[in-house]
């Protein structure tokens, strides 16, 4: 396998999952901000647990972490965009993802009452600003990693 093999490889699992964060920052929020609140915190749940248990989030989440491994070991940290890429993509999973987006949605059905509107709706907005931070970040490492990859200096 060459380099640029593995590196295409890796970028368009990433991509995908950069793809998937979009998509539940855009599409799926301006359904949940139509939403009543009681109906916001189920669907909440409902799509929480969803993710958690969907083969394709687990795949392109996990996936590109797992293949930096083997990627890192064969062919070091030489392509400086895409280590860049890399450790962004890591990052926003271990320092944004895990401890900010994904604690949000649990403190929605877990620890709010469906008759605290005023709670939901606030809980709304953090969510949205937080899965769009997330989407964000997850481009920017995309971006990067198509810059190493098409070796723009």
């Amino acid at each position: 396998m060459t380099r640029a093999f593995a590196e295409i490889l890796i970028l368009v699992v990433n991509a995908l999952s950069a793809d998937a964060l979009a998509y539940i920052a855009g599409v799926i929020q301006r359904v949940m901000n139509n939403m009543d609140e009681a109906a916001f915190q189920s669907f909440t749940k409902q799509l929480h647990k969803s993710m958690h248990k969907s083969p394709y989030m687990i795949i392109t989440a996990e996936l590109p972490k797992l293949a930096f491994i083997p990627y890192f070991i064969i062919f070091g940290f030489s392509n400086w965009w895409f280590t860049a890429g890399a450790f962004v993509a890591v990052a926003a999973s271990v320092f944004v993802s895990k401890p900010i987006v994904l604690p949000a949605y649990k403190m929605i059905y877990e620890s709010l009452e469906s008759s605290d509107v005023e709670g939901l709706r606030q809980w709304r907005r953090k969510l949205q600003t937080r899965n769009r931070f997330r989407a964000v970040i997850q481009f920017v490492s995309v971006i990067l990693m198509v810059i190493g990859l098409f070796g723009v200096s």
